[in-house]
């Protein structure tokens, strides 16, 4: 359901959207060095995560929307009518700005859940928002001037600022503002948002297997349809070509 209202929203009016072509935010896995973690913590090769991974993940993000008026701004106005979000505010992580700057910054490099979406829009300034793959790894997605991103509720997943230590954002609720975090633990493990996250999650997961499916029967049944003879040459030429696009 959320894939299919981020779908609605980005057929609706795209004012307050940079007219320069969208770019995908940025997401990798993260390297997990000893370097600081403001550091980007790239492999090499860097190892991208493509949007629609964190699609099936149940992370939403949008980027080059106009921060400038963001009130009036009809476009992200368009997603928070869209989805229900109510009550706003503005949060600056940075030296100075946020009170207990230290701990607080290490709380939310701790790895977490939330009962609720988490929802930023970042005004000014650069982060990461870490994310656990299905399979445990850290997926390490930048967050900079102009992107929203949505967190499913029941998401392992941290925080941390970029070598810069400043970042401006604009917090989205839906119903009563809440912020608690509960930390990774064996509790979190058992709580209710737990489970119905990782049920849908699977569940997307099983659907997009499934499609897959189908489509690789509808290609094997046109191969068959089609089918010519071809010498011995062609036929390895297609079936290198085959394994390079599938590894």
């Amino acid at each position: 359901m959320a894939v299919d209202s981020a779908l609605r929203i980005d057929q609706k009016q795209e004012s307050g959207k940079n007219p320069a072509a969208s770019v995908p935010i940025r997401a990798w896995y993260y390297n997990p060095t000893d370097d600081p973690p403001d550091l980007p913590h790239e492999y090499t090769p860097n190892r991208i995560v493509p949007v629609e991974h964190l699609k099936e993940l149940g992370v939403l993000t949008w980027t080059q929307i106009e921060t400038e008026d963001y009130q009036t701004n009809k476009f992200l106005n368009n997603i928070k009518d869209d989805r229900g979000y109510n009550y706003e505010e503005v949060l600056t992580v940075a030296p100075g700005k946020l009170n207990n700057f230290e701990a607080l910054t290490k709380k939310f490099f701790t790895e977490h859940l939330h009962e609720q979406e988490e929802i930023r829009f970042i005004l000014d300034g650069i982060g990461y928002e870490d994310v656990r793959d299905l399979d445990g790894q850290w997926i390490r997605i930048e967050i900079k001037k102009g992107d929203l991103i949505v967190l499913p509720p029941g998401m392992y997943h941290r925080f941390t600022l970029d070598h810069n230590n400043y970042l401006k954002a604009l917090l989205l609720y839906q119903g009563t503002p809440c912020r608690i975090q509960f930390d990774q633990s064996p509790v979190t493990d058992s709580m209710e948002v737990r489970k119905e996250y990782l049920d849908s999650v699977l569940l997307c997961k099983g659907n997009e297997d499934e499609k897959w499916k189908e489509q690789s029967h509808e290609e094997d049944d046109s191969a068959a349809a089609s089918y010519t003879p071809m010498n011995s040459l062609e036929l390895t030429t297609t079936n290198l070509s085959f394994q390079a696009l599938t590894v």
